[in-house]
């Protein structure tokens, strides 16, 4: 099989490259040939059971922020722009609504935020009907690799019945990575928990075993975490280490503007400084107002700033001791368990997904990235979402938030992520159709 681009992962950024390679497709900017391959099915991470949450979250943003958001199509297509976006709204929340005869029922109700298996339905939706050049292959990448003449990407896929290989010009992660670990000792390894099994595992376990509980990080999965745990441990003492000083979310339209629009306040002429506190103010470990304010008064809840450095297994084997460095010096707490929700790294998945000879020639084209050689928000990353100076390109948005925008890294900016993501490939197959060019780019 070939494909123009191969997307990893049928989430919330996979449901919108497709949509948007529907889209340009059937205007006639195309052929774009996309090929999506999920391990589990269609915005399986968004519902029930199959995710780092329990799905019936309600999401901090509000659905209108569609696979489509914010339609602004000019910036990346041109004087075509217009003519995607009208596309794209055919797939949009609100046709969803009305065709599901729910749109008057959700607009009477305020336009509310939606759980996140509600929004999944739609993601699920959106896949079923972009097919225009779009294909969803059900399978595992297992293995990335380049063709002989290093001009394209070879990917094996295991699939149920066997497995398959796709060339590709281009790859794009959309998935959330491969999860970051928290180092401990082999004695302590069954009582850290990751965060995907980790809240299924506690209610398993009897309260004696699970009264006190610690919880590292301090986002949406560390805060899910917490929901979760105190639902069915009501009395467990919850600790919270957070790398920082806890905040919570305030959104306003400036704000807004930033993760949508980065465009319009020039993000990428800001110096980093600036680009990293505005992340750490209105993303990074940071909770949902409405929904840890039932942590307020709770007196078995406590939160420690600090970074967790080492677990190791307790002096009776029945509790893990963590230790946690701050500005303050070191400290050491014991607990039943420990559960990591320190988050996922899309570099680490690349690097593990690449062959040797694919991380190498990475590494020649672009630099060194491997084994911490950077830290990860620094990954150079291009108008592209991809990584700067690789060819052929890999797309890797979940690092673009400082390079780029921090809409692009979270479910901010749905739309722009594949207009920014389909724009090389509709520049490309405008100039082989010899159709007059586009007007392409900001």
């Amino acid at each position: 099989m070939e494909a123009d681009l191969l997307v990893l992962g049928a989430g919330a950024k996979g449901a919108a490259i497709a949509m948007k390679s529907h889209a340009v497709n059937s205007v006639g900017l195309g052929p774009v040939a996309v090929s999506i391959v999920e391990a589990v099915g269609p915005a399986a991470a968004w519902r029930d059971g199959e995710g780092v949450t329990s799905s019936r979250e309600v999401l901090g943003l509000g659905p209108s922020k569609d696979v489509g958001f914010p339609y602004q199509g000019e910036r990346a297509f041109g004087a075509h722009g217009g003519a995607v976006d009208r596309a794209a709204l055919e797939l949009s929340w609100q046709s969803y609504l009305v065709e599901t005869g729910r749109y008057a029922e959700w607009i009477d109700a305020g336009g509310p935020a939606v759980q996140r298996r509600v929004f999944g339905d739609y993601l699920g939706w959106v896949l079923a009907r972009a097919r225009n050049g779009v294909t969803i292959v059900r399978g595992r990448v297992v293995r990335v690799g380049l063709t002989r003449e290093r001009e394209r990407w070879m990917v094996e896929v295991a699939e149920r019945e066997g497995s398959s290989r796709v060339t590709c010009g281009a790859l794009a992660l959309t998935g959330q990575g491969a999860p970051r670990r928290i180092a401990h000792d082999a004695e302590a390894a069954p009582r850290v928990l990751d965060c995907e099994s980790g809240r299924m595992q506690i209610a398993r376990v009897t309260e004696e075993q699970s009264s006190d509980i610690a919880i590292v990080g301090g986002g949406e999965s560390a805060l899910s975490c917490m929901e979760f745990v105190r639902a069915r441990r009501p009395d467990a003492r919850l600790t919270i280490y957070t790398a920082s000083l806890p905040m919570s979310r305030v959104e306003s339209f400036l704000e807004n503007r930033v993760f949508s629009r980065p465009d319009d306040v020039d993000w990428t002429a800001l110096s980093v400084s600036a680009r990293r506190d505005f992340i750490a103010r209105s993303d990074r470990g940071v909770f949902g107002t409405e929904r840890v304010a039932p942590f307020g008064y709770d007196p078995e809840c406590r939160f420690v700033a600090g970074r967790v450095t080492y677990v190791s297994a307790g002096a009776d084997r029945g509790k893990v001791c963590v230790d946690c460095t701050s500005p303050a010096g070191t400290m050491r707490d014991e607990h039943d368990y420990v559960i990591n929700c320190t988050g996922y790294d899309p570099l680490e998945q690349l690097r593990l997904l690449l062959t040797p000879d694919a991380r190498a020639e990475v590494e020649r084209q672009v630099g060194p990235l491997w084994h911490g050689a950077i830290d990860a928000d620094a990954t150079p990353i291009g108008r592209s979402l991809e990584l700067r100076g690789m060819h052929p390109r890999v797309h890797l948005p979940g690092l673009a938030a400082l390079s780029q925008g921090p809409g692009f890294s979270t479910l901010g900016a749905l739309g722009l992520v594949g207009d920014r993501v389909l724009e090389p490939l509709v520049r490309a197959a405008t100039k082989s159709s010899r159709r007059e060019p586009l007007a392409l780019g900001a």
